[in-house]
């Protein structure tokens, strides 16, 4: 093994605690060292070759006072302890891929230390004890995490429509072209009555007759008393956009869905017939009463209602949706995955059990639980070349399909280029999962924007896609802010090269 020289004063300079990190992940055969001093002296024994002074090199790791006569002689060094970078790892979410990921990088340790001040890269499902302020090209030890600071401004249902919606305003757009119908409901904003009246007219004014309130201002001091909410209602009430729903969003049914702003993975969803079970609900989260499936109560005061999509496009008569991933770097360039998968529902569609959400929610998390989950597909999962083949006649998936979402993905973004990284934090970047829906005249709607994305490796497809997605998403970030010598292995995907990387930069947040 060729050791590099080091002079005694320089060595001098190396942390203890990144010698110990080392020992510890490098030196496997020595379980029985524990602490600092016996994990120094195992160095200076074993790797660091002063002659006749072994005393004196475990001095200076241990940091001791040397005296000057010994500063310039000489000793040799792992090239490992120089050159490595540690990471911290928190857990849920499938944290063992991104381990998995990282070990083939071999500069890169790990610690399970969250307070290690040298820690180079954090990733953990959310930013809780990020100290974004440390954020700074200046420090001593260059560190980066996995979220934007204000990655809410995207990922938060509401302010995403509320972005998109300023966007396409400012760039004469229609955001219902390509978003369902969509009004925020914020019950901690002072102009939450506004916004509830305001839908409940709007729904009044765009229900078949059958449906109609007859009286929606009394139908909202209802729903007002009902929820104890009172606030100062204004005269003035916000225009409501007069842009027609678009055919494949009315039915029979009439559905809604509401969805607190602040959840992913399905959690909280429902898909809604009238209006007293939308006021049911509002008041089982906003007083902190609605248990999900796990025993975990959540409570909200802030909703999206979205107009549903009735008349989606179906593969063997069940309801799908898109997941694809988008990434922004640390220098706001936006990055698109080049493959996504399809996510099926368990039971064919039907718009008259709204309250079945193996036929209407796709998200994994959800359709897990159903007893034919994975029945028809691995996962109920299915790849963007079979969901092609079997739309062939009905038009061209990648081109009219995928091209369309990343467009809209791009536009996403844009909306949010002055508020995401609004106090120029240097060292971040962030995976988000995307979620589109297609209706049954195959146009394209976005639905939501995710921060951490699901994970789990649930399929095949899956266990091929994510470590691949992962691996070169570290290829853009962390391999340029920390150089690797070369990694162990790659992850194959099909009909893709392993030297091509499968990130696509659709443009820079400008």
């Amino acid at each position: 093994m060729n050791l590099p020289q080091l002079k005694l004063k320089d060595l001098q300079q190396i942390d203890t605690a990144r010698l110990t990190r080392f020992i510890k992940n490098q030196m496997a055969g020595m379980p029985h060292l524990n602490n600092p001093k016996e994990l120094a002296i195992a160095l200076a024994s074993k790797y660091i070759k002063l002659k006749d002074q072994p005393k004196l090199t475990q001095s200076v790791i241990l940091g001791k006072e040397v005296r000057r006569s010994d500063q310039n002689k000489v000793v040799q060094l792992p090239t490992l302890i120089q050159n490595n970078y540690i990471y911290y790892l928190g857990t849920g979410n499938n944290h063992q891929v991104v381990q998995r990921v990282l070990s083939k990088r071999t500069e890169w340790i790990s610690t399970n230390n969250k307070n290690d001040t040298l820690i180079n890269f954090r990733w953990q499902q959310t930013q809780k004890g990020y100290q974004y302020d440390k954020l700074l090209p200046q420090n001593r030890t260059k560190s980066v995490v996995n979220h934007f600071e204000f990655h809410s401004e995207i990922s938060q249902k509401s302010n995403l429509f509320r972005n998109l919606q300023q966007y396409c305003e400012e760039n004469q757009l229609d955001i219902l072209t390509f978003v369902p119908l969509t009004f925020v409901l914020d019950f901690t904003n002072e102009k939450a009555d506004v916004y509830l009246l305001q839908f409940l007219q709007y729904y009044e004014n765009n229900a078949s007759q059958f449906m109609k309130l007859n009286d929606a201002q009394n139908k909202f001091y209802m729903i007002r008393r009902q929820l104890n909410t009172y606030m100062q209602i204004t005269d003035k009430i916000i225009q409501i956009n007069k842009s027609k729903i678009p055919n494949t969003f009315l039915g029979h049914e009439y559905l809604w869905i509401l969805k607190p702003t602040q959840f992913n993975r399905g959690r909280g969803i429902h898909v809604i017939k009238d209006l007293d079970q939308m006021t049911h609900l509002l008041d089982q989260y906003i007083s902190g009463k609605q248990q999900m499936r796990d025993g975990q109560i959540i409570k909200s005061k802030q909703f999206v209602i979205q107009k549903y999509l009735e008349k989606p496009l179906l593969i063997n008569n069940r309801k799908f949706d898109i997941r694809v991933w988008g990434m922004l770097n640390q220098d706001l360039e936006f990055f698109f995955f080049e493959q996504g998968y399809i996510r099926m529902a368990s039971e064919e569609y039907n718009t008259k059990n709204v309250l079945n959400q193996y036929v209407h929610l796709t998200n994994n998390a959800i359709q897990k639980y159903s007893p034919n989950y994975g029945k028809l597909e691995d996962g109920n999962q299915l790849s963007f070349d079979q969901a092609a083949s079997y739309f062939k006649t009905k038009g061209d998936f990648y081109k009219e399909i995928v091209e369309n979402i990343k467009q809209i993905s791009l536009k996403a973004f844009l909306s949010v280029r002055k508020k995401i990284n609004i106090l120029g934090r240097r060292y971040c970047f962030e995976i988000f999962g995307l979620d589109y829906m297609i209706d049954e005249e195959f146009k394209v709607w976005l639905i939501e924007i995710n921060s951490n994305p699901c994970l789990e490796e649930s399929s095949p497809l899956l266990s091929k896609l994510i470590p691949r997605m992962l691996d070169d998403a570290f290829s853009l970030t962390l391999d340029q802010l920390f150089p690797i010598t070369k990694k162990q292995t790659t992850f194959s995907v099909p009909n893709y090269s392993d030297n091509h990387n499968m990130w696509r930069k659709l443009g820079k947040l400008q």
